[in-house]
Parts: C-alpha cells; structure tokens; sequence
C-alpha cells in the first residue's frame, strides 16, 4: 500500500514539473489577449519552426536558394477587417526590421518567412489592425522564433521517453529515500541508465539532426540543456558513492530534490544558436537585444 502511495506522489510531481517545464519553456508559442473594436481576442505567437534550410547550406550563403518557412496565427472569430502585419529581423544582428503583410484564410492569418539556418533565430512583433486602430503583441519583449531541422521520430521519442522515466525515478527515489524498509537499488539502476541512454546517447543525437552539433554544453559550452544532463548524473553518481553505508540515503534526497530543480529551468533556455557572424552554431545566452522604440515603431 505504501509503495503505491509513494508512487502516486512521485507521479504527481513529475507531471507538475514536465506542465511547468512545458508552460515556461522559450520555444513554447506564447500567448496573448487582446482587444479591438470591442472584440476581444486569444492568440498564440510561435516561438519555434521547422527550417527548410539543410546544415550544408547553412555552412555557405544560405540565403541564395530563397527559401521560405510560413509562420501562421489563428485569430478565432476575426473580424473581417482585422489585419495582420510582422515586423522582424535577425537575432543579434544589426538588421534594418523588414515588414510582411500577413495573408487572410478565414480565422487563419499566414506570413511567409525566409528560412534560417538551423538553430538560428528571428525576432519579431505583431501588429493587428482594425479600422484605423491598431495594437502590437511581442514588442519590445525579445521575442523570437528558433528555427530547427525536422528530428526523425526513431530518436526523439526514446529521448523524451527516457528522460521523462529517469525524472519519475529519481522523485520516486527522493520520496522513498527515509524509508529504509524500500528497495532503492534497482530504481537507482534504472535512473542512471535512463539518464545515460536518454540524455546522453539519444539527447546529442536529437542535437545533431535539429541544429547540426551533437553538444554543446561543459566543456564545449554553455548549453542549459545540455549542462543539466550532465549534472544530474554528476549528483546522482555522487549520491550513490555517499550512500554506501545504509544510513546516508539522505543523499538520494539531496540528489533527488537537486534534479528536480535543474529540471524545473524551462527547457532549451539557453540553448543552441546560430552566430550570423561566424556562420555556426554557439550557445545563447539570454539578453535583451530588442530595437530601440525610437527607431522602430511601426507607426512612425
């Protein structure tokens, strides 16, 4: 009875952390309200898509073949004569903001954009229009879209399989840990093999195939993603070499409560990214590199 308590609770938490990972996560679509001529409105802006550029291109002038990614927004109940138009530039660079009209399908409002290299980004905002009046969604608020190679399903389900079981059994872990009369040994077991396997087997290759590097974290660099992995094995190692005598399972605690923290930082934040400058992928930081109003308000 108690063991499926004690898995109930590590349940529940597990999944409270994957929905907080996934709400706050920076490649998550972003949500809006807004109004408009007395309509009120609920948008979601993307902040990640599908590159149609390959890594071979991107190691030359990417842009020569034109390709184009179509970024859409669905506006529910749109009002005939509401418009859209996207105002965007490269990440970090020192692009004058070009301007796209979005086309009009129903409820579905569509804006065709040139394809970046793999990991690359592009920072925008939306304007939408109704009658003469106007409102912006994602200005001034460093707002962008990573773009990234398809991953093949053979390597991305095993990698979110694996590392969702390893989260599972290591707050299990915690829970049970000041129980002496549960069994940690093979949870611990299959916790390290799930973070091996999924995090550093599986996980560089979802790397590779979505923006062409297999890591990019320690001591290669600063990748959040990444650097977490390898952490919590770090932890998890130590604690096992702690617990050698029976009495120090509180070591599972420590290790178990420090995964979950890591884990609780939105995935991909700090993540991969494309320097227009050196034409390959770096590790981003988080910074503020939105246009100055003065020189960018599209109603100037």
């Amino acid at each position: 009875m108690k063991k499926i308590l004690y898995w109930s609770i590590a349940v529940i938490i597990t999944l409270g952390s994957v929905v907080y990972q996934r709400a706050t996560g920076p490649t998550n679509p972003k949500k809006y309200s807004f109004s408009l001529n007395g309509k009120e409105y609920d948008i979601k802006l993307v902040r990640s898509l599908e590159t149609e550029i390959t890594l071979e291109e991107a190691k030359g002038d990417y842009t020569l073949p034109g390709k184009m990614t179509p970024m859409e927004v669905a506006v529910k109940e749109a009002s005939d004569s509401l418009s859209m138009t996207l105002f965007f530039k490269r990440y970090r660079s020192n692009d004058t903001i070009s301007v796209i009209k979005a086309t009009r399908r129903g409820d579905l409002f569509t804006v065709m954009l040139p394809s970046q290299p793999p990991a690359g980004k592009l920072e925008y905002f939306v304007e939408f229009s109704d009658n003469g009046n106007h409102t912006s969604m994602g200005y001034g608020e460093n707002l962008t879209i990573r773009f990234k190679n398809p991953v093949p399903v053979w390597a991305l389900l095993p990698h979110i399989f694996l590392m969702f079981i390893a989260m599972l059994l290591s707050t299990y872990i915690g829970v049970i840990s000041f129980d002496k009369k549960q069994n940690t040994r093979i949870p611990v077991l299959l916790l390290i093999i799930s973070l091996i396997v999924g995090g550093l087997i599986f996980g560089p290759i979802v790397q590779k195939y979505a923006f062409g590097e297999f890591w990019t974290g320690w001591p290669l660099g600063r990748d959040m993603t990444d650097n977490k992995t390898l952490a919590a094995l770090v932890v998890w190692l130590a604690a096992i070499w702690g617990n050698r005598s029976r009495n120090k399972r509180w070591w599972y605690a420590v290790a178990a409560t420090f995964m979950l923290f890591i884990y609780s930082i939105p995935h991909s934040t700090s993540g991969s990214e494309y320097d227009y400058s050196k034409k390959g992928v770096v590790t981003g930081e988080i910074i503020n590199t939105y246009v100055n109003p003065e020189s960018s308000d599209p109603h100037c």
